[in-house]
């Protein structure tokens, strides 16, 4: 998961005011499900990888099953499950993909619906570069 310096991680707020970027809120029922330890920290396989399940929001089996998890690979359970809403799993070939695309200078997902909103916008505004 990766943290963004301008988004304060505790409140989801800008820590500047005059910051141009607007939080939105994902209201998505789907998402992931990923495992905080007891002591704050996400509980990773120390390449930055945070366990997770997909899973609806609530489900308790889902829960169940990434804190039972967590205890095979060493954590005591007291941790909790944090869901976050519209985030997805992704493969090692696609998360190659899209680190190409966006060296191309393309949108790395197209499943990104903001920004490829946000492109659509700015064709419409600026006309295509082609």
């Amino acid at each position: 998961m990766v943290m963004d310096s301008l988004i304060n991680p505790e409140t989801g707020k800008p820590i500047v005011n005059n910051v141009r970027r607007q939080v939105i809120d994902k209201m998505y029922d789907w998402g992931l499900y990923v495992y905080k330890k007891s002591n704050g920290k996400w509980f990773t396989d120390g390449n930055g990888s945070v366990l997770n399940i997909p899973s609806e929001k609530g489900d308790i089996n889902q829960i169940a099953k990434l804190k039972l998890a967590a205890k095979h690979f060493g954590d005591p359970g007291d941790g909790e499950a944090v869901f976050v809403p519209g985030l997805t799993r992704i493969s090692e070939e696609e998360y190659s993909e899209q680190m190409d695309r966006m060296k191309n200078g393309l949108i790395p997902s197209m499943n990104d619906l903001g920004a490829v909103q946000a492109a659509k916008d700015t064709i419409a505004k600026y006309g295509d570069a082609e």
